[in-house]
């Protein structure tokens, strides 16, 4: 025998289809109502796109054009050269950045982001504003500083 109070209401979504206080579906098709994290789901992806220490300050450099190795290291004086090639070569594999290679001695190389790299522009944006947002709220339990 069922009780209608020990039943959720008729009109309850999935907790992963919940509506945001803007009416904007927090999960707008099939791929992003998982129950775990999948390779496929769309917020996994964006994650994954900028994920990493420095990964969303190179694309950001790049977002106003084609830039060699050394303007970004100019550009991101505290990023060591090794680093900075690890990063450069994981955003090229995930399909985020091109590089050229110019003949020549040295080897020049430009790197521009792709059509892929350039659609993280709005969630670089929003990521940046979230930022502001959180920071104005105070520090988060058990934070520490970060130096």
């Amino acid at each position: 025998m069922r009780h209608a109070a020990s039943e959720p209401p008729v009109d309850e979504g999935h907790p992963t289809e919940t509506h945001a206080a803007d009416g904007q579906e927090l999960t707008p098709t099939a791929r992003g109502r998982t129950v775990r994290p999948e390779p496929d789901c769309p917020v996994e992806v964006a994650l994954t796109a900028v994920s990493g220490r420095w990964a969303t300050l190179v694309p950001r450099e790049l977002m106003g054009g084609p830039l060699g190795f050394s303007e970004l290291r100019e550009r991101l004086p505290e990023l060591s050269a090794k680093v900075l090639s690890q990063r450069l070569r994981e955003l090229c594999e995930r399909g985020l950045l091109s590089v050229e290679r110019r003949r020549g001695f040295p080897v020049r190389t430009c790197y521009t982001l792709t059509g892929r790299g350039r659609a993280l522009r709005p969630l670089l944006i929003e990521l940046y504003a979230t930022g502001e947002a959180l920071l104005a709220t105070g520090p988060a339990a058990g934070a520490s500083p970060r130096g």
